[in-house]
């Protein structure tokens, strides 16, 4: 059983060793999980493979040779955030096995709710290629079955004394009597017996294994998976000696749709956006906090000593730009809203330009590379327009002082692409502004 368990590991993980990574900088939007955006989180698969039974009564030690039972199955999955998730499977199938003159034969019907866990997403923090998920499932639920032992020679429904008092070292099983059938969801004893049925008997499931997906499109995967299920009896095969707790294993092909806006990516098949603590990363370093403070202090000098005097400038098409009263104002990603300290900013600009009435001031919008060309260039454009009516709103600013120039990922500060992983995306999703003499 351990060497099986190995095997399936490695069926599962192999599709990690031989499939690349993507690079984190040729990411798009739509595939950076974000917790205040929206993704589609909730799927149906179908699926059917060869239900293996691991109980007394069989004569194989992994795979039988013959008589092979096939499940069907359902499941209904919820993800919660990239790695995490839950599922509601169902399945049914026959059962057999043989062994020692006798066999056991029935039904079951299975369900279960499992934990799923991305293993590819704590481990490179996405899915493999765009188009691979390995994942580890571990559950709970219940197995409802009916089973009956038989004679291998003439069919008949076997009793306790036929097994157990024939058998050196079986012992006679509790509560039963040795006229009894060997039966389960049937009339033991009495009237009816062995062909009446009762209840199904009911046993506690512990699902567990491994599975892979592959993302055929924003709606349908594709993927297999290997679930034991460890029962807390052992009773599947009404051979009650108690030793070992009776298991099954399913090998399942199964196709997956995921129920949502078509427009919109399932939250599995999404990466972890790597800017996301920077800032608090920078809060939590003393030293970051004294730069940064000194930063500051830097350019609010800088600020006031430009209203009296201009340290350099730089000449470009008959426009002069003062770097000594250029500000920058940086965004969160995908957005163009102003943040506290962007207003700080923005209120040092105002100050100068109230101060000095015939300066007039350039905007230049960027973006990170993330995301198409032309979505960039509006989303670098909407970010332009909201410093604008920052300044001409909260200021009093004449909107005829301003030049406005929208470049989106073009000349990117800093190439996250050739310098990864240091490279960082917070200082492309910025506005620029720079004092204009024509």
């Amino acid at each position: 059983m351990d060497k099986i368990l190995i095997n399936i590991l490695i069926f599962a993980l192999l599709p990690i060793w031989l499939a690349a990574q993507n690079n984190p900088g040729q990411l798009s939007e739509e595939q950076i999980y974000r917790k205040g955006n929206k993704y589609n989180t909730w799927s149906v698969s179908v699926g059917a493979g060869p239900l293996i039974y691991y109980v007394d009564v069989i004569d194989y030690t992994a795979f039988p040779n013959s008589n092979w039972k096939f499940a069907p199955t359902i499941m209904v999955s919820k993800q919660f955030n990239r790695p995490w998730g839950i599922d509601l499977q169902w399945l049914m199938a026959d059962m057999y096995g043989q062994k020692n003159g006798r066999y056991f034969e029935g039904d079951l019907y299975d369900v279960s709710l499992n934990g799923t866990l991305n293993i590819n997403q704590l481990a490179i923090f996405g899915p493999i290629s765009d188009k691979w998920n390995i994942y580890a499932k571990l559950g709970i639920g219940l197995t409802y079955f009916r089973s009956r032992q038989h004679s291998l020679s003439d069919n008949r429904v076997l009793i306790v004394s036929d097994v157990y008092e024939g058998t050196a070292g079986y012992p006679t099983p509790h509560g039963w009597l040795p006229t009894d059938y060997l039966v389960m969801g049937y009339e033991r004893r009495g009237e009816g017996a062995p062909d009446k049925q009762t209840s199904r008997q009911n046993e506690v499931v512990i699902p567990f294994g491994v599975g892979v997906k592959y993302r055929i499109s924003k709606s349908f995967d594709v993927g297999t998976e290997i679930l034991m299920r460890q029962m807390s009896a052992d009773n599947l095969d009404v051979n009650l000696t108690g030793a070992d707790n009776d298991s099954y294993m399913l090998a399942s092909v199964n196709l997956t749709y995921k129920l949502g806006k078509k427009n919109k990516r399932h939250a599995a098949w999404t990466y972890k956006d790597f800017n996301i603590n920077y800032k608090r990363q920078r809060d939590n370093d003393p030293m970051a906090q004294k730069l940064d403070s000194l930063k500051k202090q830097i350019e609010y000098m800088s600020m006031l000593d430009s209203v009296k005097s201009d340290t350099s400038t730089i000449i470009t098409e008959s426009v002069e730009y003062k770097e000594s009263v250029s500000a920058s104002i940086f965004f969160d990603f995908d957005k163009s809203d102003i943040t506290e300290e962007a207003h700080m900013s923005l209120a040092k600009v105002a100050y100068v330009m109230n101060q000095d009435k015939s300066l007039r001031v350039k905007i230049v919008g960027y973006c990170d590379e993330r995301g198409s060309y032309e979505y960039n260039v509006k989303l670098s454009q909407r970010r332009c327009n909201a410093t604008l009516r920052t300044l001409v709103n909260d200021y009093n600013i004449d909107p005829n002082r301003f030049e406005i120039d929208y470049k989106g990922e073009a000349e990117l500060l800093s190439d996250t692409q050739k310098l990864a992983p240091r490279g960082l995306h917070l200082v492309n999703r910025r506005v620029d502004l720079f004092v204009i003499i024509e």
